[in-house]
């Protein structure tokens, strides 16, 4: 009986000292937590005395708004909003193809190698950390102003996003439809063509369908590094102080991605 005792003794020692310790450690991780919010407040100079002081000149901007500026409708917004969506079309359909054949290459249960895979998820993740708006910088200055280095940027952006995408819903395949195929004495490529990619068909269109919806609100920002399009005319509606004008391209824009938005959740949900 002593000796259960002393066990039970040690046990209840030891569970004392966990206890403390994991509230040690959530106490230390909070404290961490504080300090580097507190440090990024100080280092982004976040002040909110300043923007109260503001206020007033921010309001007296959005007075301004009324009425939207229209009359370049046809002369130049609606052209500058078609150029913007042919921006996310082109780049969308782009990632489309590359990303296809490269998430089919690194998925598990359909890579022809692992030692390929590895290489290729890498890019991967390099493409995706990148910013769209980045890339397109960058290909401006190969390529030229206009559209054209905006469809190259969003293409390699969304390739990285929607080859992981793709990734995850070529593996979620249940193995079952694939071994029956395989049993038939079917190879690598009529088994993904019979029965990988009949599955995993209606994910993989709504996930280009939601990138693309994504990629025309993107794309509005691309015009401000140079990639034309509607971002463009918005960048010189702010630098100019043309509020009534900005607040027309602002509706034309909004009504646009709201509008595409409502069509891409009927397409997803016609797909399921």
């Amino acid at each position: 009986m002593t000796g259960a005792s002393d066990y039970e003794a040690i046990l209840r020692d030891l569970d004392r000292r966990g206890r403390w310790r994991r509230r040690a450690g959530r106490g230390c991780g909070l404290i961490l937590l504080v300090a580097v919010l507190g440090a990024s407040l100080i280092k982004a100079k976040v002040a909110p005395r300043d923007f109260w002081r503001h206020l007033p000149k921010l309001g007296e901007w959005l007075a301004r708004f009324w009425p939207p500026d229209f009359t370049e409708l046809h002369s130049s917004f609606l052209p500058a909003l078609w150029e913007t969506l042919a921006i996310a079309i082109s780049g969308t359909a782009l990632a489309v193809v590359v990303a296809l054949p490269l998430s089919v290459c690194v998925a598990r249960n359909t890579a022809p190698s692992p030692w390929l895979a590895v290489p290729l998820r890498a890019l991967l993740n390099v493409l995706r950390a990148i910013d769209a708006a980045i890339f397109a910088l960058l290909f401006v200055a190969v390529v030229g102003l206009g559209p054209f280095a905006g469809v190259l940027g969003v293409a390699l952006h969304t390739t990285g996003s929607m080859a992981k995408l793709f990734v995850e819903t070529l593996e979620s395949v249940p193995t079952e439809t694939r071994e029956a195929v395989e049993a038939t004495g079917a190879g690598r490529l009529r088994t993904f063509a019979f029965a990988v990619l009949p599955e995993a068909l209606p994910g993989l269109v709504a996930i280009a369908l939601y990138l693309w919806e994504y990629n025309v609100r993107a794309s509005v920002i691309l015009g401000v590094v140079g990639a034309g399009g509607i971002g463009y005319e918005l960048m010189v509606s702010i630098k100019l102080f043309d509020f009534s004008r900005l607040s027309a391209i602002l509706l034309i824009v909004l009504t646009a991605v709201v509008l595409i938005d409502a069509a891409s959740i009927w397409l997803r949900r016609a797909l399921r």
